[in-house]
C-alpha cells in the first residue's frame, strides 16, 4: 500500500449522504463499488490545530482500493493510501 502525505487532490462527486460515489485521479474516473470502512478520527488533543477529517476505505469499478480523506474544514478531497 503507497501512503501520500500530503494526500493526492482528487475531485469527488458525494452521494446525498455525503459518502464518496466517484472521483477523478490523474484524468481517470473512479467508481466507488463499496466502502469498506468510514473513520472520523479527533486529534485535536494532540495537535495544536483541529484536524477534521473524515476517511473512507473504498473499492472502485477499476478493482483499485484506496482511503478517500475528506478535509471537512476545507471542503476538498484526497487519495491518502492506495492498494498497489
Amino acid at each position: 500500500m503507497r501512503s501520500y502525505d500530503p494526500p493526492l487532490p482528487i475531485r469527488a462527486r458525494v452521494a446525498v449522504d455525503g459518502a464518496p460515489h466517484s472521483f477523478v485521479l490523474d484524468g481517470v474516473t473512479y467508481v466507488v463499488e463499496t466502502i469498506e470502512e468510514v473513520r472520523a478520527p479527533c486529534l485535536d488533543w494532540w495537535t495544536a490545530t483541529p484536524a477534521h477529517r473524515t476517511y473512507y476505505l473504498v473499492t472502485t469499478n477499476r478493482g483499485m482500493v484506496a482511503e478517500l480523506v475528506r478535509d471537512e474544514v476545507a471542503g476538498t478531497w484526497g487519495v491518502a493510501r492506495r492498494l498497489d
